[in-house]
């Protein structure tokens, strides 16, 4: 039963990033270098983002990939989708399928 709910959690993420992808993109190492290629990303403005530090609300920027797919996973790499390069400041939420990273330009 284990490996149905896999088989099914892998398809509604898959159906999730159809239909809700910006494009595609890729994953740059922190030194540039193409990791992973034609990812269907998600791209989210004014997302909330709480600063541990100064209590402060600031509003960011996110991109949502499957995480499967990023392999090797650089997490001070960046992502390139529509010309633009959006280095990884942080994870946002990693619930083992989708991981969404906290950009910027």
């Amino acid at each position: 039963m284990t490996a149905a709910f896999g088989s099914l959690t892998a398809a509604l993420d898959a159906a999730v990033m159809s239909s809700l992808n910006d494009g595609t993109g890729d994953h740059l190492s922190a030194a540039g270098a193409v990791l992973a290629s034609g990812l269907e990303l998600i791209l989210d403005r004014d997302v909330e983002r709480l600063d541990l530090a100064s209590g402060a609300l600031d509003r960011s920027v996110t991109i949502t990939v499957q995480k499967h797919l990023l392999q090797p996973l650089d997490r001070k790499g960046a992502f390139l989708l529509d010309g633009k390069t959006w280095h990884i400041d942080g994870i946002a939420s990693d619930d083992g399928h989708l991981i969404t990273f906290y950009v910027v330009p």
